[in-house]
């Protein structure tokens, strides 16, 4: 059997190298779709982490901070009690001018509770000086560069990764005073309060949420773009499937003969349809092997976060060989009912 279906490979090698090219996309686009899926919940996981707080204060009935437009008395933080500390914070969305003239949809936060772009931070407060921002490398600038946000000249101290959310829509961190100075003229007003520790009192008409929470109320918005995400993703393993499954049917048909007279001198069914079998996941294999590799070379050209996880690598080879054994199912119910008298027949 074996000898049979290396040599069946290297005789048709171009449908072969076909079905792997064909599925080996189709399995290329499944993980970057699956990388996407992931870097939606990855960007999140790093930005509200990032601030270095345990709790968030809300008005009642919002379910976070990023959702809403709510706005409050910096006053109110006097009044969160049972925590280390409590910070006003300030968050918006704004159009950002850079120098080379493009217009750049960024995300504003202003606070003081972290060491803003550390890695580390929630490890003691920190300000930055006025005019200075911190910004996620998507925004495009250098450190040292200009950008103007609401005719607000903030000069780039910093430059630091995974800093984004809305689907990769970068970060620009500002002191709370720039932030309210650029959101609010000048008021002294928050959109909601971070806290180092979970409260036991809030102020009336409040509630905390933890960190939790807010991953989630940031992730809504995205809901049906992450279930459309997963539907083409499925569509895509579809696609494989047909690539292969069509080219091993196509092989069979062609080779009915060969079957024929296999079966026509007593050789076993099991082992013509697991011949089939084999070719089709060794073409799956082969698939999966370039669609991982395609995939890294596509990464790059996405706009968005694509977090692709060792967990889909892995999981990849089985997919493949899943993919295989379906796609060889026609062919194989083709070979089992061939009739042994085609061997004789002279068509």
């Amino acid at each position: 059997m074996w000898t049979i279906t290396l040599r069946d490979l290297q005789f048709r090698r171009r449908q072969f190298a076909i079905a792997v090219v064909g599925a080996g996309l189709a399995f290329a686009l499944a993980l970057v779709l699956t990388g996407m899926s992931a870097g939606f919940r990855h960007e999140v996981r790093e930005t509200v982490d990032g601030i270095g707080a345990d709790a968030w204060v809300v008005p009642r009935g919002v379910k976070g901070p990023f959702t809403s437009q709510s706005t409050m008395p910096v006053t109110l933080s006097s009044s969160i009690t049972g925590v280390e500390q409590a910070e006003p914070l300030v968050e918006f969305g704004a159009v950002a001018d850079v120098p080379d003239g493009d217009e750049v949809n960024v995300n504003v936060i202003g606070h003081s509770i972290g060491e803003l772009g550390d890695p580390n931070w929630g490890r003691g407060p920190v300000s930055l000086p006025r005019a200075q921002a911190v910004v996620d490398k998507r925004v495009g600038v250098d450190e040292g560069d200009t950008i103007t946000i609401a005719s607000q000249p903030l000069r780039v101290v910093r430059e630091v990764s995974d800093r984004t959310y809305f689907g990769g829509q970068p970060v620009v961190f500002v002191s709370l005073a720039e932030a309210q100075r650029i959101a609010f003229g000048g008021r002294h007003l928050a959109t909601t309060f971070v806290a180092r520790g979970m409260p036991t009192g809030v102020p009336p008409g409040f509630h905390a949420v933890s960190n939790d929470d807010v991953r989630e109320d940031l992730l809504n918005p995205l809901g049906g773009a992450v279930r459309s995400i997963d539907i083409t993703r499925g569509l895509t393993w579809l696609l494989a499937v047909v690539v292969i499954g069509a080219v091993t049917y196509l092989s069979a048909l062609e080779r009915l003969r060969d079957f024929a007279v296999l079966k026509a001198v007593g050789g076993s069914p099991r082992r013509l349809v697991l011949s089939l079998s084999v070719q089709a996941v060794t073409a799956s294999l082969l698939a999966a092997a370039l669609g991982a590799l395609v995939a890294q070379l596509l990464k790059p050209i996405f706009p968005l976060p694509i977090v692709i996880e060792p967990a889909a690598y892995l999981a990849l080879p089985l997919i493949a060989i899943a993919v295989g054994v379906i796609a060889s199912l026609a062919a194989m119910r083709r070979v089992m009912t061939v009739d042994p008298a085609l061997a004789f027949s002279g068509g």
